[in-house]
């Protein structure tokens, strides 16, 4: 999806459980301090992410901030803090994206690897508007197509309105089409767009994440005729099925690489992953309609 900014704001076009982590750095915890170079303040950007520090620090404003002193962060110690900025008669929408900002070409390209099909994207949020303004975060899943293939979009919108604490928040995906998920583009935004943004809007947003339906809805008396273990285990995996006749597992890393797979074989299927990395994955179970029935986590630990 193309997506047309000028230099100091953004406008998105748009026609409108278990968590597997679809970008670095989701809780904003890792950041990189730049030093001052007058007349540019010193200012600290949040790592894996872009934003328009750079141009904007230039003219001696920041319009994303390092969330650290208590009350700022929902968890851990630091939060995305974004001000939308007055800046010579302009006004600069305070925005952060895993995309790459194109100040010439005026646009966000771009994005992360990605292949899953989440179904909402959750997280924590504070909002201070001004004259009815709105924030917004969110995630377009894109096709082999690139910008303009979109397969999913959602976008959560704050409220009009001052939220002083931090607030859970939850918004299901629209998906377009059925072909695969290449690759995942995260917009952050303190003011609505290009023409609905007022200076000093502050928006936070904190533990960013996509969300999974565990299992997809089924019966109890089902997830026991499906069950995967033991887990964790040093890479060896039991999957006891009698639940579907035919199916496949497949297995993706925490950035959400496809990296296994493994048709289902009768009634018991060993999956060996021994030799893989240590440490957390996600898999999904599918039927031989390609419905996901179960996706879980799994941990590979000696």
């Amino acid at each position: 999806m193309k997506k047309i900014f000028t230099l100091f704001s953004i406008f998105v076009f748009s026609n409108t459980v278990i968590f597997a982590q679809a970008t670095p750095n989701p809780g904003f915890e890792s950041w990189t301090h730049v030093a001052a170079s007058f007349p540019a303040p010193a200012y600290d950007t949040p790592d894996n992410w872009n934003t328009l520090n750079s141009t904007t620090a230039g003219l001696g404003q920041i319009t994303c901030v390092k969330g650290s002193v208590a009350g700022e962060f929902h968890s851990g110690a630091a939060a995305i803090k974004l001000i939308t900025k007055s800046i010579l008669g302009q006004v600069a929408n305070g925005i952060a994206t895993t995309g790459t900002i194109n100040t010439t070409s005026q646009t966000i390209g771009g994005g992360i690897p990605y292949t899953l099909r989440p179904d909402s994207l959750v997280g924590y949020y504070k909002y201070t508007p001004v004259t009815g303004d709105n924030g917004f975060a969110e995630i377009q899943l894109l096709g082999a197509g690139g910008d303009t293939d979109t397969i999913g979009y959602v976008r959560f919108v704050t409220p009009a309105t001052t939220v002083g604490t931090y607030t859970r928040f939850s918004k299901a995906i629209v998906y377009r089409s059925v072909n695969p998920v290449v690759k995942s583009i995260w917009i952050l935004s303190s003011s609505k767009d290009a023409v609905t943004h007022f200076a000093n809007s502050t928006a936070y947003f904190d533990d960013l994440n996509l969300a999974f339906t565990s299992s997809a809805g089924i019966t109890e008396q089902a997830q026991l005729q499906l069950t995967v273990g033991p887990n964790p285990s040093n890479g060896i995996f039991l999957i006891t099925n009698t639940l579907i006749k035919k199916g496949v597992f497949v297995l993706y890393d925490v950035t959400g690489r496809k990296v296994a797979e493994k048709n289902l074989e009768g009634t018991s299927t060993v999956v060996d992953l021994n030799g893989f990395p240590l440490g957390l994955y996600i898999y999904a179970i599918r039927d031989e309609k390609n419905k996901v029935i179960k996706t879980d986590k799994v941990i590979i630990q000696k």
